[in-house]
């Protein structure tokens, strides 16, 4: 059972992360790493713990996204590295509030350091968002999965594994 287990986890996790990259970048999208990275983020070993992490991980994402436009658009003229430690300072204290908001930090500095010239702060968020969100789906998903096919190969087999 627990090889099985071992088994399942391992493939979930490299197949989550090829085909997040794959499919991000079938969307072209810009930065396809935060697809592959947040589906590895989100793969937990049980399947309770890949969701709470599912659900957290968009939120932290929004609340990273949310701060970064606002921040770095109040903040424009104040050159990259105060408006980076403004927007990492309001997320660390935001984390210290709720820990499970700890990605915000990533988020948030992740928007900010990938604003390609010529395109808005918020452009830079939505696309980061649509990749984290794609990344943290295909993660869950193939998670559920796997769920679905161990419990399937145990029915039918045993659990000798």
């Amino acid at each position: 059972m627990e090889r099985l287990a071992a088994t399942a986890f391992v493939l979930r996790c490299a197949g989550a992360a090829v085909l997040a990259l794959l499919f991000a970048t079938w969307a072209g999208l810009d930065h396809p790493v935060w697809a592959t990275v947040s589906a590895l983020v989100v793969s937990q070993d049980r399947l309770g713990d890949t969701r709470r992490t599912l659900v957290w991980r968009l939120v932290a994402t929004a609340a990273g996204i949310g701060i970064a436009v606002t921040i770095g658009s109040l903040l424009a003229g104040a050159g990259p590295g105060v408006t980076l430690g403004v927007v990492v300072a309001i997320c660390a204290a935001l984390a210290r509030w709720r820990s499970n908001l700890r990605l915000s930090m990533w988020t948030a500095a992740i928007v900010l350091l990938t604003v390609a010239p010529g395109q808005s702060i918020a452009h830079a968020g939505v696309a980061r968002g649509v990749e984290v969100s794609i990344g943290c789906l295909i993660g869950a998903a193939l998670h559920q999965l796997a769920e679905v096919a161990v419990a399937g190969f145990q029915r039918r087999w045993g659990s000798t594994g």
